[in-house]
C-alpha cells in the first residue's frame, strides 16, 4: 500500500480517473433525466434506445481498439480519448435543449461512447505499466475501484439534486468542462512504456483483423478468463433489463407505494448513490472473503443472492428496500468485476493486454446492448414490474446452473 501511495504516476492516474468519473456520471444522469422528461408514456422504450446508442460502439469498435492500444503508447491514447470525450459531451450540451435534435444528439452519444472504448481498456492496460509489482495489482485495482465508487456516490447523489435545481443542460456543460483539467493531467503523467516502442506504425486492416483474432483466441483459450467473462456478460444483461424497467414506470410506482413525493430523477440519484456505497463495501469485503472462499465459488454465489433480492422487490415495491437491493447489488458487482479484471491482468502477456482487455470489455459491455433488445421484446407482452421479476429469475436460474457445472472455471483460487 505504501509503495502505491508514493507512486506519483499511479496517484496521477487515479486523479484523472476521478475527474473523468465525475464527468461521465454527470453526463449519464443528465441523459437519463433527459429521457425521463420526454413527452409521452414510452420512458422504458426511450431508455432502451439511449442505452442502445451508448452500447453500440462497444460491439462495433471495442474489439479493434485493443489492437491500437497494443501498438501505440497508452498515454497517447488516454490523452486523445479524454479530449474527444469532452468535445462530444460539449456537442451533446448544445443539442439537449431541443427534442427535435434527438437523432443528432444520439449520434454524439454514440461518438462519446466510441471514445470511451479506447480510454477504458487503455487505462486498464496502463496500470501494470506503472504498478510493476504483480502482487500489488489486486490492491491497485481495489484502490482504483474505491476512488471510482466514492466519486460515484458523491456525483450520483448530487446529480439528481443538481438536475432538479439547475436543469439537464447546465449539468451536461459542467461535465464537458471537467475534461479540460483531465486532459492536462494526462499530459503531465510520467510513465515508461518501453515494451511498445517497436509498434508505432499504423496497422493495416489485415493486421488489425489478425491481431484481433489472436486476442480473441487467447481470451477463450484460458479457462479462467472464459469463465469470468461469461458470468460478467450475463449479469450485465440482467441488471440492464432491471434498470430499464426501473427507470420506466416502476420507480414511480415504488415511490407512490412508499408514500414519497420525490422527483424520480432525484430518487434515482439516491439509488445510484446506494449502489456506490455497495461498491465501497464490496471493495472492503472482497479481500477478506477471498481468504476464506475461492474466487470461483464467490462468483457462483453472487447470482442467486442478487436474483432473490430483485424478486423480493417485485413482491415488496418499497423505496427503502430498493436502496438495500442497490447496496447489495453494488457490493456484488465490484467483487465480480474486480475478480474478473484481476484474472485478465494476471493471465495475459504484456504485449497482448490491450487487445485482450478490449475483447473482455466487448463481452462485458455488450450486455447492455443485448439487454435493450430483450427489454424491447418483453415490453411487447408485459409491463415494467414483470420485467423486474424476469431479471431476478434469470439471475437465480443462471446461479443454479453455475452450481450444477462446478467443473467450469477450475483453476480458480
Amino acid at each position: 500500500m505504501k509503495e502505491l501511495v508514493k507512486n506519483r504516476s499511479f496517484k496521477g492516474l487515479m486523479g484523472i480517473q476521478t475527474i473523468e468519473q465525475i464527468g461521465d456520471s454527470l453526463t449519464l444522469m443528465a441523459l437519463f433525466a433527459w429521457v425521463m422528461a420526454m413527452p409521452g408514456d414510452y420512458t422504458a422504450q426511450n431508455m432502451s434506445i439511449l442505452i442502445f446508442w451508448v452500447s453500440l460502439p462497444i460491439i462495433l469498435i471495442g474489439p479493434f481498439s485493443g489492437v491500437f492500444i497494443d501498438r501505440f503508447k497508452r498515454k497517447t491514447l488516454l490523452l486523445a480519448a479524454t479530449a474527444a470525450k469532452g468535445s462530444f459531451i460539449f456537442f451533446i450540451w448544445r443539442l439537449a435543449g431541443n427534442y427535435d435534435n434527438i437523432p443528432l444528439l444520439y449520434a454524439f452519444v454514440f461518438m462519446k461512447s466510441f471514445a470511451t472504448q479506447f480510454f477504458i481498456p487503455a487505462k486498464s492496460a496502463f496500470v501494470p505499466t506503472i504498478v510493476k509489482d504483480e502482487k500489488k495489482l489486486m490492491i491497485a485495482n481495489s484502490i482504483a475501484a474505491t476512488f471510482m465508487v466514492i466519486t460515484q456516490i458523491l456525483t450520483y447523489a448530487a446529480a439528481g439534486i443538481l438536475i432538479t435545481r439547475y436543469g439537464v443542460e447546465s449539468v451536461i456543460l459542467t461535465a464537458a468542462i471537467l475534461y479540460m483539467p483531465a486532459t492536462v493531467m494526462i499530459m503531465l503523467l510520467k510513465a515508461e512504456e518501453t515494451a511498445l516502442k517497436t509498434k508505432k506504425r499504423m496497422p493495416s486492416p489485415k493486421q488489425v483483423l489478425f491481431e484481433l483474432w489472436d486476442g480473441l483466441k487467447f481470451l477463450f483459450k484460458d479457462s479462467k478468463i472464459t469463465f469470468v467473462t461469461r458470468r460478467v456478460f450475463v449479469v450485465t444483461v440482467a441488471v440492464t433489463v432491471f434498470y430499464i424497467a426501473l427507470t420506466g414506470n416502476y420507480l414511480k410506482d415504488i415511490l407512490e407505494n412508499t408514500g414519497m413525493d420525490n422527483e424520480e430523477v432525484e430518487a434515482l440519484g439516491f439509488v445510484m448513490a446506494a449502489v456506490g456505497l455497495g461498491l465501497i463495501a464490496g471493495v472492503l469485503m472482497v479481500e477478506r472473503l477471498l481468504k476464506k472462499v475461492k474466487d470461483i465459488s464467490l462468483i457462483r454465489t453472487i447470482f442467486p443472492f442478487v436474483g432473490l433480492l430483485v424478486i423480493g422487490l417485485y413482491f415488496f415495491p418499497n423505496f427503502y428496500f430498493l436502496l438495500v437491493c442497490a447496496l447489495a447489488g453494488g457490493a456484488s458487482a465490484v467483487m465480480l468485476f474486480g475478480i474478473a479484471e484481476t484474472t485478465v491482468q494476471k493471465n495475459t502477456p504484456v504485449n497482448m493486454r490491450g487487445r485482450i482487455f478490449a475483447s473482455y470489455y466487448v463481452f462485458r459491455n455488450s450486455g447492455p446492448a443485448a439487454a435493450t433488445g430483450i427489454a424491447g421484446f418483453l415490453l411487447l407482452f408485459t409491463g415494467e414490474k414483470e420485467m423486474v421479476f424476469a431479471a431476478g429469475m434469470a439471475l437465480v436460474i443462471y446461479g443454479a446452473v453455475n452450481f450444477m457445472t462446478k467443473n467450469s472455471g477450475k483453476g480458480g483460487k
